[in-house]
């Protein structure tokens, strides 16, 4: 990709200098060049600058958005022209949410590296908000979990694997532990914890918990920990929201959990990634690798 629109896209994403040079490995003067030779090229500033970063111009920003569809143009004819003649990626980068990640990565993984002993693989699983651009962008080439239609684009191709529905985590002793479904508005004396960012869940967990519903605040511990979450409940007063699909890991922790009486909003959830990317033997493998994956608590068998 041309090395100038490369250094306009790391300033802009990093709005500083020195965070733009680290990124694209560069020192900081050929950055300031090639951003120079760019607005001399365009004829307009595309960056303000500021003692304390730079910040885009009204022209950088409308520039912004159309350099990263070339980049994404870019990388996917790249993508599908290294399939032709290439075994695959080098490195695959993966973001996975909660039911995926504390289920089935590390069986993932490990088959990946009998197929393919030169892969590297990188982790995340903090992306919080997860959309088309994450991948598009290179950030990670896989997703795995919730991504909403609305933050979905036609570049992007999705395999589901599941549904996603959210319980409620609390002790083993619990009194509440013996009924087979729990509803929300009996647990008033209790601290609730709500594990990563889920607004959908979070409004379920309200409307069904204040009577009337009146605009009180219901969740006391926002956390992306999950292990956290676990040792709340664990050690004190605390009810959890998690998915159903986590009901192996919370059992093995000595916890238990129970779907909502009223229910809440089911989610699909699969393996999102570039359509350009389909080609390589790393993508095929790990999609194959669900083939049929059973996560064992379905959200279906909640209602039986």
């Amino acid at each position: 990709m041309d090395k100038n629109l490369d250094a306009f896209l790391a300033v802009a994403r990093s709005k500083t200098l020195t965070e733009a040079s680290e990124m694209i490995g560069l020192t900081q003067p050929s950055v300031t060049k090639r951003i120079a030779n760019l607005e001399h090229s365009m004829g307009a500033a595309l960056f303000e600058r500021h003692r304390r970063g730079m910040t885009l111009t009204a022209a950088g920003q409308v520039f912004f958005e159309r350099a990263k569809r070339i980049e994404a143009e870019y990388r996917a004819s790249v993508e599908e022209v290294e399939t032709i003649g290439s075994a695959g990626m080098s490195v695959l980068r993966v973001g996975a949410g909660p039911v995926f990640h504390l289920n089935c990565v590390a069986g993932l993984f490990k088959h990946l590296k009998t197929k393919f002993p030169d892969l590297r693989l990188e982790l995340s699983t903090d992306v919080k908000l997860p959309t088309s651009e994450l991948l598009n962008e290179g950030i990670i080439d896989v997703y795995m979990g919730v991504i909403t239609p609305d933050h979905l684009d036609d570049t992007i191709h999705v395999k589901y694997i599941t549904q996603v529905e959210h319980g409620i985590v609390l002790r083993a002793d619990d009194p509440h532990a013996t009924e087979s479904k729990i509803d929300p508005a009996t647990l008033h004396d209790y601290n609730w914890v709500i594990f990563a960012i889920d607004p959908e869940t979070e409004r379920s967990i309200q409307e069904y918990s204040v009577p009337g519903g009146l605009d009180l605040p219901i969740i006391d511990v926002r956390t992306t920990s999950f292990s956290t979450g676990l040792q709340l409940v664990q050690r004190g007063n605390f009810v959890m929201s998690a998915p159903l699909q986590l009901a192996s890991v919370i059992e093995a922790a000595g916890l238990t959990i129970r779907p909502f009486a009223q229910g809440v909003p089911k989610r699909e959830a699969g393996i999102h990634v570039r359509k350009s990317a389909l080609g390589y033997g790393v993508i095929e493998a790990l999609l194959e690798f669900f083939d049929g994956f059973n996560f064992g608590y379905h959200a279906r068998d909640n209602h039986q």
